[in-house]
């Protein structure tokens, strides 16, 4: 039914399990805060 169900690794709803991303995610925040506070448009695009 879904063909990439199995391309994920599991754990990835574990506790900690996302904290590799962190320091980006942290960042990513910020930059959007400031656009928004800016009333500035976001383009975004995942690749």
């Amino acid at each position: 039914m879904y063909p990439l169900a199995g391309a994920y690794p599991l754990g990835w709803d574990g506790p900690g399990a996302l904290e590799w991303g962190r320091p980006w995610y942290d960042g990513l925040m910020q930059f959007f805060e400031a656009a928004a506070a800016a009333n500035d448009a976001m383009l975004v695009w995942l690749d």
